[in-house]
């Protein structure tokens, strides 16, 4: 899909400090990075910015752009801030408290229903609205809806200056006519008015988390469509013709005018990308199984990945909402360069979940940061520079030692460096219970896995994390501060189409399956030809979401359809199939025992781009010595105490020879802190493989 003489593609990612961009010649190979700030009050002028520098860099014009896709926290921050829009909702008549009811649930331990709140609703009482109208659990109309009510229901969110508006009606999942009949209406009277339907959000049922979801791809609409445009008339303004992609939480990605009216799709954007490179690396490396830890300023994104590509979800939570729409299972815990360390009553250290973000900033910043961070114990140690970005950003190491020595070490007897080393034994455990939650409890045992660090911060913890966990080998990849945005060039646009058909396998409707297959098939095949692939370049998978006969939860299980049918002999291929998933994901099947229900049955559409080839590392000539910078003194504690530490420039490294920790390898865009007891090497295809002295073959 290349235009002659527009040979580069862009991925940009747009972080809360930075916005990343990773540029890809897709005739030589060639890889460009570069890091600008980030500008939270206007996201899109940090991204034109950004993409501005690096075209003057790489010394060519907007129209040798070929492909430009992006990664967003737009959509995550506006709903852990709530600062989506006030909107209105219209529900079935008797279900008007369905989000006061919510879940039963209560986030926690044993025992916190005693003092736990409800959490504000995303959509207060006072603003939701029941219409006339009725279907059966089988889609059937039992109630006409009343056309002149809805209309007046529109009119009255307009006059409170209401320009949202929500419909989640009850068994819409079944048969959506209610639902875009009600649409119709308010658009009628209201045409200005974003409106969101749940059959287009998530046509699965579940009513609460139906609804949930689709209150907040509304409130979120107003936001994305202003900034998706803005982004628009900046990239027209510069003279790009590249149409503009949005990464999707499940891996994909889709045009920018689509992601405005189903911005609940890009709630992981960011992280979601990061994920797609380490699945592109892992398939490259040979490495299928893999546990990624992207370390970023706040937090810790953490998936598992086998056989080459990550795990799923069809549902997740952002901050307190659980939503439902396809996203990559990635765990989240509060650990990051940014956390924050400090006592507790009893005089013991934590490290975070609070963090410094990048205003203030951790105290090194000098941008008045008082509280010690994850960085500041790193810059203390030696383990990094007194400066950011090769020099741009200065770090001041007194204030550091100041910030440290008086909040950690004096109050605990302490001196200064076995303070900062406990901060990063802290943080390094809490990352490490991170990976158990994804592995451990999956039963998945992480010392059968490669650990891949990426994130400004992934490099400088990724052997303490290795060595608590017993895993071998951690690859670091060419790039890894500005990994999520080369995630974003090789992924592919994604289309999920899903209806709900609750069938238990004894009593299985074959006929009708196989009717609603096709139906999501051409829904998704559809939507890619609308966004300009042809028959070729489409893939298409089918699948089912199964479940032991009365459980409230369900797991994918894909299909096999050798010509797109569906068949007795693929479901009862794929009800067994269920039973081993089952067994793999919870340690137990009910095989003979019980019955299995379809509960879904869906198609995911890929359109396949074609993949720009990486070229091989071209080293020749070049060796450690000449790759040393300097030598610092750092405090390692499985060395004794401070050594002289040699430090090394990552882009100078030979390919295929060792060095031997300890040792720090530095670049543009992050450090990495090879342990002592643990080598290093690059490999052809620029990444770093470091393993634990013994375990080089691993």
């Amino acid at each position: 899909m290349r235009a002659t003489g527009r040979p580069w593609r862009v991925g940009i990612d747009v972080g809360g400090t930075f916005t990343d961009l990773v540029a890809l010649n897709e005739i030589t190979g060639e890889r460009r990075v570069h890091k600008t700030a980030s500008t939270p009050r206007d996201p899109s002028e940090g991204f034109i910015r950004g993409l501005e520098e690096l075209l003057a860099e790489l010394g060519a014009s907007a129209d040798d752009v070929s492909f430009l896709s992006h990664g967003t926290t737009v959509a995550t921050n506006a709903i852990l801030e709530a600062k989506y829009a006030r909107m209105g909702l219209i529900v079935t008549r008797g279900y008007r408290e369905m989000l006061e009811c919510a879940r039963q649930t209560v986030p926690g331990d044993f025992g916190d229903y005693t003092w736990w709140q409800k959490p504000p609703r995303v959509v207060p009482l006072e603003l939701i609205r029941e219409a006339s109208g009725r279907l059966n659990y089988r889609g059937e109309e039992l109630d006409p809806i009343d056309e002149d009510e809805v209309r007046g229901l529109a009119l009255d969110f307009k006059g409170m200056g209401i320009n949202a508006i929500a419909v989640s009606l009850i068994h819409s999942y079944r048969n959506t006519a209610h639902e875009e009949r009600v649409r119709k209406l308010i658009k009628d009277v209201y045409p200005e008015c974003y409106v969101s339907i749940s059959a287009d959000v998530i046509r699965e049922y579940r009513e609460y988390e139906r609804t949930l979801s689709t209150c907040l791809n509304t409130g979120l609409m107003p936001l994305l469509s202003a900034y998706v445009e803005s982004l628009d008339e900046r990239l027209t303004a510069a003279g790009v013709a590249s149409p503009l992609y949005v990464m999707k939480s499940s891996g994909g990605i889709v045009r920018g005018p689509e992601i405005i009216t189903q911005p609940i799709a890009a709630v992981l954007s960011g992280p979601a990308a990061g994920v797609i490179t380490a699945a592109h690396y892992s398939q490259l490396g040979e490495r299928p199984r893999i546990i990624t830890l992207d370390v970023g300023g706040t937090s810790s994104d953490i998936c598992l990945i086998d056989d080459g590509k990550p795990h799923m979800l069809t549902e997740g939570r952002i901050d307190i909402f659980d939503i439902k729409t396809p996203m990559v299972d990635i765990h989240t815990v509060g650990s990051g360069g940014g956390s924050i360390a400090w006592l507790t009553a009893g005089r013991s250290v934590r490290v975070g979940p609070q963090s410094a973000g990048a205003d203030p900033g951790p105290v090194c910043y000098g941008k008045g940061g008082t509280e010690p961070t994850v960085t500041d114990a790193n810059l203390l140690l030696g383990r990094i520079s007194p400066y950011l970005l090769a020099g741009e950003i200065e770090l001041d190491v007194d204030a550091t030692r100041h910030a440290i020595a008086t909040q950690i070490a004096e109050p605990l007897q302490l001196r200064l460096e076995e303070a900062a080393s406990g901060v990063l034994e802290i943080a390094s455990a809490n990352i490490t219970q991170g990976i158990n939650v994804v592995s451990v409890k999956r039963g998945r045992d992480p010392r059968d896995y490669t650990l891949f660090a990426f994130g400004g911060a992934g490099g400088l913890n990724a052997c303490l994390v290795a060595e608590m966990l017993q895993i071998g080998t951690v690859v670091v990849p060419p790039s890894p501060g500005v990994t999520s945005a080369e995630g974003l060039l090789f992924t592919d646009v994604r289309s999920d189409h899903v209806i709900t058909d609750v069938q238990r396998e004894d009593l299985l409707d074959v006929e009708r399956l196989q009717q609603e297959y096709e139906t999501v098939r051409q829904a998704v095949v559809a939507g890619l030809a609308r966004e300009g692939f042809s028959d070729e370049t489409i893939a298409v998978d089918g699948f089912v979401d199964m479940r032991y006969a009365a459980q409230a939860y369900e797991l994918r299980v894909s299909m096999e359809l050798a010509d797109g049918t569906v068949t007795e002999s693929v479901l009862a291929d794929a009800v067994r199939r269920f039973h081993g998933l089952h067994d793999d994901r919870y340690g137990y099947s009910y095989e003979g025992r019980e019955l299995v229900e379809v509960v879904n049955i869906g198609a995911t559409g890929l359109g396949v781009f074609a993949r720009p080839e990486l070229r091989s590392l071209d080293a020749e000539g070049l060796t450690w010595d000449s790759a040393r910078t300097a030598t610092r003194s750092a405090y390692f504690k499985d060395a004794g105490g401070y050594v002289d530490c040699p430090v090394y420039e990552r882009s100078r490294a030979p390919v295929g020879e060792r060095i031997v920790g300890p040792a720090v390898i530095e670049q543009y865009d992050a450090t990495l802190v090879v342990e002592p007891g643990w080598c290093a090497e690059v490999d052809w295809l620029g990444q770093i493989t470091v393993s634990r002295m013994g375990n080089e073959g691993g």
